[in-house]
Order: C-alpha cells, then sequence, then structure tokens
C-alpha cells in the first residue's frame, strides 16, 4: 500500500529540471517519481532505498586536505592558522 501523496508547487532551475525531465523519460518515469526519490535520497528515507541520507553524511564535514584548509585559513587570518 503505497502512502497517500500531496501535490507541492516550488521553483527549480531550468537546467536542473530539464536533466530531471530527461532522466525520468530515460527510466520511463514521471518526473515527480523522480524528485521524490531524490528528496528521500537527500533525507535518507531507508524504505525509498537510501541508507544514510545525504544531508546526515555531510552535516559539518569538510573533507578537505589539511594544507588546503591551512592555506585557506591563511589567506582569510582566520583562528590565527599558521601558513
Amino acid at each position: 500500500m503505497s502512502s497517500p501523496r500531496r501535490k507541492v508547487s516550488t521553483l527549480l532551475d531550468d537546467a536542473l529540471y530539464r536533466r530531471a525531465k530527461l532522466e525520468a523519460a530515460r527510466q520511463g518515469k514521471q518526473v515527480s517519481e523522480i524528485l521524490g526519490e531524490a528528496l528521500a535520497s537527500y533525507l535518507g528515507d531507508s524504505a525509498r532505498g537510501a541508507g544514510t541520507s545525504v544531508a546526515a553524511q555531510t552535516w559539518g564535514a569538510m573533507l578537505v586536505d589539511e594544507s588546503v584548509m591551512r592555506a585557506v585559513m591563511a589567506e582569510e587570518d582566520w583562528l590565527g592558522a599558521r601558513p
């Protein structure tokens, strides 16, 4: 049994919408299905196939090499960084 659906209205970048529309056509799905799957993945909805959300995986994390981070901090003179 599927859960109730709700109609929503939003604004998307035109290029992003075109990509979603092309992907929907490629998979034989509706654009709403593609957008729903993408949102479920972002939020980590395990019922729709995503284990851990993209948001949770990236929250507070910066995957940057230490030397790059030190250079940025030094350039901004932030937190007394050493070059």
